[in-house]
């Protein structure tokens, strides 16, 4: 019983974390293109050069296309929150084992891998609207796939087979109680 209640206790943290999270990334996300043209360039990794006389500024409409180019990992991510949020909410009310757990863990799995192929696609984006500016022939694209990616792939591999093997448990479980 006195671990049911350190479960709640630590669940209520983390459903408050990533509630946090939810509306800390997202206006970290609006805030690093509204004022993209104020940071370091080093800070951007922005592909383009730039000399103390004559910086380099991205335009509005290149800004806009950013941002709603971030909106796709932005989204994956967002809808990996929710569900973890909600996740940690039923341990906070003391459901630990339920089909629901399934259904979450399984949407949490996606969104993972989503966010990789997504987050891949918009770093493809902000490389060609980082050197847009550049002169014709020193333009870039950049498609980059390292170890987070791989880390992430396999991390939403494995919470979809936990997924899979709980959901193999709860059925094992419903056949025990209806054993006489």
């Amino acid at each position: 019983m006195n671990n049911l209640f350190r479960i709640k206790k630590v669940s209520h943290g983390f459903q408050l974390l990533f509630s946090v999270l939810l509306v800390t990334i997202p206006l970290l996300d609006i805030c690093f293109w509204v004022f993209i043209n104020q940071l370091p360039e080093t800070l951007i990794s922005v592909n383009i050069p730039s000399t103390p006389f004559a910086p380099h500024e991205l335009s509005v409409t290149i800004r806009l296309i950013g941002f709603a180019a971030s909106l796709l990992p932005l989204s994956a991510l967002t809808y990996g929150l929710i569900n973890l949020r909600k996740l940690f909410s039923y341990y906070k009310a003391g459901v630990i084992f339920s089909f629901s757990h399934v259904l979450l863990f399984k949407k949490i799995a996606k969104a993972l891998l989503f966010w990789v192929i997504l987050s891949i696609a918009y770093d493809s984006t902000q490389s060609v609207l980082f050197s847009l500016g550049n002169p014709p022939g020193s333009r870039v694209i950049s498609v980059g796939f390292g170890s987070a990616e791989l880390t992430t792939l396999i991390v939403g591999g494995i919470v979809l087979f936990i997924a899979w093997v709980m959901d193999e448990g709860r059925l094992l479980a419903e056949e025990n109680e209806l054993t006489v």
